[in-house]
């Protein structure tokens, strides 16, 4: 039996199928799908954590943890003297905690590099022995 939508012998489209009928809806939905999971695979589509696993993370949880320091918020240009001491007060508190983040952080990289190191020297000792 003939498509009545597919056009007749001779017609520009003919032979095609309806883009509306049983088989259309379900090719425009897997077109949409496939568009959806494109889309969703160029933003990044996994979060964080999940892309450093797949990626090959040795972290835990694949993401080294954020800094928990909280900016203070600013007083105004009018704002009384003693608003401004306090922000200055808690700018002196930010500033400590993110020294001491990026302390320790460092202190990871050193052991993560000392680890690296460790590795080298000992695949590098098998390799070269007779």
């Amino acid at each position: 039996m003939q498509n009545r939508h597919a056009g007749r012998p001779g017609d520009a489209g003919y032979g095609t199928r309806a883009v509306h009928g049983r088989d259309g809806g379900r090719r425009l939905m897997a077109a949409a799908l496939l568009c959806a999971a494109v889309a969703f695979a160029a933003l990044g589509g996994l979060p964080a954590p999940a892309r450093a696993q797949a990626q090959g993370s040795q972290l835990p949880g694949g993401d080294y943890p954020d800094a928990q320091c909280t900016s203070p918020l600013r007083p105004f240009a009018g704002d009384k003297a003693w608003e401004w001491e306090l922000y200055r007060q808690k700018m002196g508190a930010y500033r400590a905690c993110v020294d001491a983040y990026v302390r320790r952080a460092r202190a990871d990289i050193e052991i993560i590099q000392g680890k690296i190191d460790r590795a080298v020297r000992e695949y590098n000792r098998e390799v070269t022995m007779p």
